[in-house]
């Protein structure tokens, strides 16, 4: 199946929305208008109240006509030539990466380099001895026996 058998027909979709539409719609659904109705009557006055102190909207004039602290066009077109000659350069850094022919060379490569820096000796530890470098400290930190009183 190929083109217009694929594609459901336009009736299809919209007698869906249409269908589900009414079998909503009856379903008795409550309005912002109901929950208005049954609220307090201080209430209903108060958000009268707000609504009608906001309801100014803000005209064209009150905005800027022009950004005062914008870049200029040239300072704009020394940005763009900067960044296209940084473009230029990470490309030719890019080119100039030799290829990675054989992987388990490289391999071998890597590990070498990370096998000649030297580790500390609290990274090597395992994880028994760090166990029980930490239950000697909660030893020692135990309160000692209470002194008998005669």
């Amino acid at each position: 199946m190929t083109g217009p058998e694929m594609n459901v027909r336009a009736w299809k979709k919209t007698g869906l929305l249409i269908v589900g539409a009414a079998l909503v719609a009856p379903g008795g659904c409550k309005t912002a208008l109901d929950t208005a109705e049954s609220a307090d009557p201080a209430e209903t006055v108060r958000i009268s109240e707000i609504v009608n102190a906001n309801r100014v909207y803000p005209r064209w004039e009150d905005f800027p006509r022009r950004g005062a602290d914008g870049p200029t066009l040239d300072q704009v077109r020394s940005e763009v030539g900067a960044l296209r000659a940084d473009g230029a350069a990470l490309q030719a850094r890019i080119a100039a990466t030799p290829p990675v022919d054989d992987p388990r060379g490289f391999e071998a490569g890597v590990r070498a380099r990370v096998g000649a820096v030297p580790v500390s000796p609290d990274a090597q530890r395992t994880r028994e001895q760090i166990d029980d470098f930490a239950r000697g400290l909660r030893e020692r930190a135990r309160a000692p026996a209470p002194i008998p009183r005669r």
